[in-house]
């Protein structure tokens, strides 16, 4: 079984407000992976006290940093494994269903937190997530694969969204 896991665990300090929050991403965001073939999809929330943010079935980090948290999540996931960061506004059934390591975005940036894990033996024990994923493959994931950081780059996702998904 696929089972996909949005990464939404806390407030961005450089976007000034939660991305999780924004848009009802997370909704949308379960909504493309349910169509990708994913069985289960369940949200990494960060702490208990942001569970409630959430209608999904969520899961807190147990570890001391988000590699660590995934690494003991990932541990108890039999089957393929879909990430999706919260902040992948444009990611869409089409990408995930496509996915076969870890995309690149249009401008060349690998998106670990993007990742298809089909064998755990590939993950790296570390604390660092570029180290932790530095042996699964990339692939071609274009602009659907970008994620934000800022007002601006959100200002560029809306408009790439178009009126209708806003």
């Amino acid at each position: 079984m696929l089972t996909g896991i949005i990464l939404a665990g806390g407030f961005s300090t450089r976007m000034g407000k939660d991305k999780a929050l924004i848009l009802e991403v997370v909704n949308r965001l379960e909504s493309e992976l349910l169509k990708s073939g994913c069985g289960r999809v369940f949200v990494m929330c960060g702490t208990r006290n942001r569970m409630h943010l959430f209608e999904q079935e969520c899961m807190v980090d147990l570890g001391s940093c988000l590699a660590e948290s995934l690494a003991i999540v990932i541990e108890g996931i039999a089957g393929e494994i879909q990430l999706v960061p919260c902040d992948a506004y444009l990611a869409d059934a089409e990408l995930f269903a496509s996915l076969n390591g870890i995309p690149i975005d249009d401008f060349g940036n690998r998106q670990p937190l993007m990742a298809r894990i089909v064998d755990k033996s590939d993950l790296v024990k570390s604390k660092k997530i570029q180290e932790m994923f530095a042996k699964i493959p990339t692939c071609e994931g274009g602009k659907k694969a970008r994620n934000f950081n800022s007002p601006e780059d959100l200002k560029e996702i809306e408009y790439l969204l178009g009126p209708n998904d806003r």
